[in-house]
């Protein structure tokens, strides 16, 4: 960050002083020693978007892999175990899109995208890129980012000439990302959901898909609303990850304004699998969650977001634990209940989140402990868009619209956040193609772009100070 805001700083001043003037500027920081940022680096050319990753206790062997020309990316988090090395994992989503002028129609121009995993290292006040590793099937054959012929999103992908892309074999939207100290990887997709067990080359080695491996009523999720999150517990046994939204079940007029969504635990060994409601704060207002991440062996903090730029943003953490919850997956054992494994439980005949309804959050975990099922308990952890807003009320200081990547590496008392660029892409121009794309604009008049935002919860509230800086003009 101190490197950031001096360049920002030196930007300002310089076109000022070109007056030939003695000018003090007076500019208000955030305590250096609470803050720091890290724009992604990308050689000369444009930034990564990337997201702190834990380090290794014996750091894996780079990964083969391509450099990439394409400018930006998405990231996700990345867990490792041991001594903080300041490594990096950077993950991409399914690659550079826009929604078109029709209903459900996304215009790319990348088709041929292949959705990859990047190494850098925090060097100063960049991210170097040490290597890229794109992610394969077990023949070998790359990844590309349209839809999946196996899990149909309802979506019409087209390129900029307006050409339909037919759905592939080979399709995969990569949003959670958990790096092991063998040198394989997790990765959670919105797809299926799936969630993909990596090799250090990128060659997919197992799948887990809903209805083999996961509860098939997964399936049941909205069109990139899928398992949106993705973490491992401390000791390393168990994957744990989040859906976005409230699964589209029968009955259900609208899953955006269910005030629940899913969690789902994996123990990577025998493959038990539980699965407990998690109540969202405010679903009228779309927010959706977008990142889990570890901090003991039960508790997590959990990102709920809405898609707004600062400063009227609403990004909060929440602290949660899963002990006390009730296991809705296919081991539940709730009285008067029944466990479907093509619907997920069955309260009344009905899902759950047909059984709630569109009402508000209290209510909803009324309902659901009336009937014998209790949500994951959360509390409030880091109000983010408050705590940014706090510094910048312009909305100019990490005023991005979607935080997507959280981690930590001491059990939540620093915390790592990271920004889902969108590609630096803000929807297509025209009705007609070809079709142009927008750039995504952020309040301080730049195209988005990716940073990490480290945070040291343990000096929080945040305070600001003003430094006063001379120059002098010849």
């Amino acid at each position: 960050m101190t490197h950031r805001y001096l360049a920002d700083l030196a930007r300002r001043t310089s076109i000022v002083s070109d007056m030939g003037l003695l000018i003090q500027v007076e500019t208000a920081l955030p305590l250096l020693d609470i803050y720091k940022r890290w724009p992604d680096e990308l050689g000369g050319r444009q930034w990564w978007k990337f997201q702190q990753h834990t380090g290794a206790r014996d750091e894996p062997q780079d990964p083969r892999g391509i450099e990439s020309d394409h400018p930006h990316r998405d990231v996700r988090q990345a867990h490792d175990f041991g001594q903080m090395k300041q490594l990096v994992y950077g993950l991409t989503d399914r690659g550079p899109n826009a929604d078109g002028p029709g209903k459900n129609e996304k215009l790319t121009p990348t088709p041929d995208f292949v959705p990859k995993i990047g190494r850098f290292r925090l060097t100063g006040s960049r991210a170097v890129l040490e290597s890229v590793v794109e992610l394969k099937n077990p023949a070998g054959v790359r990844f590309n980012g349209l839809v999946d012929s196996s899990a149909s999103t309802g979506e019409t992908m087209r390129n900029l000439n307006g050409t339909a892309l037919a759905p592939t074999d080979y399709g995969l939207d990569s949003e959670g990302l958990i790096a092991l100290p063998d040198g394989s990887f997790w990765v959670s997709d919105e797809y299926g959901p799936f969630l993909v067990h990596f090799d250090a080359s990128g060659t997919e080695v197992e799948r887990l898909a809903p209805g083999n491996g996961l509860p098939e009523e997964l399936s049941l999720r909205t069109p990139n609303q899928g398992m949106e999150g993705l973490t491992v517990t401390p000791d390393g046994r168990t994957l744990v990850g989040v859906m976005q939204s409230g699964l589209r079940t029968p009955g259900l007029t609208s899953a955006r304004e269910v005030p629940m969504t899913r969690i789902v635990t994996v123990d990577i060994s025998t493959r038990a699998v539980h699965e407990y409601v998690y109540p969202l704060e405010d679903p009228k207002s779309k927010l959706g969650v977008s990142e889990i991440t570890a901090t003991g062996g039960t508790t997590f903090v959990v990102d709920e977001r809405d898609g707004k730029l600062a400063p009227k943003a609403n990004k909060k953490l929440w602290a949660i634990d899963l002990t006390g919850a009730t296991d809705i997956g296919p081991q539940a054992n709730v009285p008067g209940a029944h466990y479907d494994p093509r619907l997920g439980l069955l309260i009344d005949g009905k899902p759950l989140e047909t059984y709630i309804g569109t009402v508000l959050t209290a209510d909803g975990i009324t309902a659901l402990r009336k009937a014998g099922v209790n949500p994951v308990a959360k509390q409030s952890n880091l109000d983010l868009a408050g705590l940014v807003d706090g510094l910048d009320p312009s909305g100019k200081f990490f005023g991005h619209d979607k935080i997507e990547g959280v981690a930590t590496r001491d059990g939540g008392k620093t915390l790592y956040i990271a920004n889902d660029s969108d590609f630096g892409l803000d929807g297509s121009t025209g009705d007609n193609p070809p079709f142009g794309l927008k750039p995504k604009t952020l309040p301080n008049g730049l195209q988005d772009t990716g940073e990490i935002l480290m945070v040291d919860t343990t000096r929080l509230p945040a305070r600001t100070k003003t430094t006063t800086v001379t120059i002098t003009v010849r």
